[in-house]
């Protein structure tokens, strides 16, 4: 076994001029099991000095002064990272508030960083920073603000810098134990959120049931007494409504109770493009390709509604994350028809396609999927992969996509395409 404070060392930092680098900022701290470990070229680009910063050229781990957070920088002589240098700064009582961060070599033969931030999750690091004495710091001008931190001081509840750490392989025992505590409460949240929402989902439907017809009679008697012009803004109030009534449905809904009809894939992406232009985005232009084996066979096992909300998902991200709601001549959304027997099977790939700015090179499709991931800094739309997917599996499909560049005579255009495959009813 060994002490925390014996798996860390002090880093003498050298001294530098004004000048522009890599910086490491609060955000850059871990905020999962995925991004502990910072890579230099990720960070940003900022102007920096030593009086405020620390120049870092070898892997570090750093640790916030106010705060339980961590993150393990792969810094090098070739590629240094500037950290904001921790300080005390005064208040108008005259008591010190630490700021900034924390940078110490850390011995990987004693102490993970995986562990490190397990301790900090579980409140560990926060206990000991808020019981910390910095008072040497004043006192012994010697002593830097990290050997300062690393001065022993009396026990604070089993989790002072002399607390005992246990064996590597006990380090990666607990932390795949905490991990699989953490995911369980997880699901039990979000199985709770799951039945909140699509009981809230279910009384807001049941409310709107009576309106909703009302409103759609009372629509179908004005189209009855009007001209064209007149019944293409009935439609417009139409598609809107039914539009938001799909949002308020999606929430917490299990597509596969939803009830199955033999549906015709051609007149169904037929309406929808023409109710589309009424209510979505006009920040593309959306052109629709079909083969002509389809005038045949183009029935499938599926709800409409669900559709509906399956291709509201598909467009509606084209428009945030592909098109960053920015509107375009250039920008388009292709969707095609084609055939093609999975062994032996007939069945219909639904491909949607938008040449906006391309998917992450290391995003897969598990990461479209899952919800809580998104694939550009523009965060969650609330009309996400994980809704296209269940839907998909309701009608026994599959769900894949590609993001490549596609060459053109006027510029190379990027197009991601998701690719449905649904089982085709005779």
């Amino acid at each position: 076994m060994s002490k925390i404070g014996n798996t860390l060392g002090v880093i003498k930092f050298e001294k530098f001029g004004e000048t522009k680098g890599k910086v490491f900022t609060a955000d850059n701290f871990a905020k999962d099991w995925d991004s502990i470990y910072v890579i230099p070229s990720e960070l940003s680009d900022g102007i920096v000095n030593d009086q405020t910063f620390h120049k870092v050229n070898r892997k570090a781990l750093v640790l916030d002064m106010k705060n339980p957070r961590m993150a393990f920088v792969l810094a090098d002589p070739e590629n240094p990272v500037f950290v904001p240098a921790a300080r005390f700064d005064k208040t108008v009582d005259g008591t010190y508030v630490p700021k900034g961060f924390l940078v110490f070599i850390l011995d990987f033969s004693r102490l993970l960083p995986e562990f490190v931030f397990f301790l900090c999750r579980q409140g560990s690091w926060e206990m000991l920073l808020k019981n910390r004495d910095y008072s040497l710091y004043f006192t012994q001008y010697q002593l830097s603000v990290e050997e300062c931190f690393l001065t022993e001081q009396n026990e604070i509840q089993g989790v002072s810098l002399r607390s005992e750490i246990k064996s590597l392989s006990r380090q990666r025992e607990r932390i795949a134990e905490f991990r699989a505590e953490e995911k369980y409460l997880d699901d039990i949240v979000a199985s709770k959120e799951r039945k909140m929402l699509k009981k809230t989902s279910s009384d807001l439907i049941h409310m709107m049931g009576t309106p909703y017809i009302r409103i759609n009679n009372a629509l179908d008697l004005l189209s009855q007494d009007v001209d064209d012009e007149g019944k293409s803004r009935i439609s417009y109030i139409r598609d809107n409504f039914g539009y938001i009534k799909r949002l308020i449905e999606m929430n917490g809904a299990d597509f596969n109770d939803y009830p199955k009809d033999r549906i015709n894939i051609v007149d169904f992406l037929e309406r929808y493009i023409l109710g589309w232009e009424n209510y979505g985005s006009k920040t593309f232009s959306i052109e629709f390709y079909c083969d002509g084996d389809f005038e045949v066979e183009n029935t499938i096992l599926a709800n409409e509604t669900a559709l509906a909300i399956m291709m509201d998902c598909l467009l509606d991200n084209a428009n945030r994350h592909g098109f960053h709601k920015t509107k375009s001549p250039d920008n388009k959304v292709k969707i095609r028809l084609d055939q093609t027997t999975l062994g032996n099977k007939r069945v219909v790939i639904i491909a949607v396609g938008n040449n906006g700015k391309p998917m992450p090179k290391d995003f897969s499709i598990d990461d479209y999927i899952t919800s809580g991931k998104f694939g550009t800094d523009t965060g969650r739309s609330g009309l996400g992969g994980s809704h296209v997917y269940k839907i998909v599996s309701s009608m026994d499909g599959t769900l894949d996509f590609i993001s490549e560049a596609v060459s053109s005579e006027e510029k190379d255009e990027w197009w991601t395409t998701f690719m449905i495959t649904v089982p085709l009813v005779l």
